[in-house]
């Protein structure tokens, strides 16, 4: 679990947070504070994602999720979001990079992804970008469509 090595080496200078209203709240707070938009990472808005812990490092911007278990989100234009037990990492202005525990699944095709451009080519649009180096750029807007 490489995931769990580095969640442990970034939690010594670390705020962390326990609790799913307390990481609910953390979280969209820090993803508003660098300009993601929240319907990008519904899993925070998922009843069933009984988020447990969520943790920051503001000198390095790595970030960290931990629930009970594995989600998925279903939306219309986009396909199915996997999001497992353990979600990290970096966050910038308008960008997440080194992503783990987020997969994306569209068609018949599922591919983790790895960096999250918002804005990118125009300010409504986001550009997702997989382990493979496949990439999609879709509105913003596509994401608030909850199947």
């Amino acid at each position: 679990m490489a995931t769990s090595k580095a969640i442990e080496a970034q939690s010594k200078t670390a705020e962390i947070h326990r609790g799913p209203a307390a990481c609910k709240e953390k979280f969209l707070e820090l993803l508003e504070n660098f300009s993601v938009p929240r319907c990008l990472f519904q899993m925070a808005d998922i009843e069933a994602a009984e988020l447990e812990e969520f943790g920051f490092n503001r000198s390095t911007g790595f970030f960290w999720l931990r629930q009970k278990a594995k989600t998925e989100c279903k939306i219309h234009k986009i396909g199915t979001i996997y999001f497992d037990v353990e979600v990290a990492g970096f966050i910038e202005q308008h960008r997440m990079w080194k992503l783990t525990g987020v997969k994306g699944k569209e068609m018949m095709v599922t591919l983790p992804l790895c960096e999250i451009l918002v804005g990118y080519p125009s300010a409504d649009k986001v550009k997702c970008l997989s382990t493979a180096g496949v990439y999609r750029v879709r509105l913003i807007a596509d994401f608030l469509n909850t199947k």
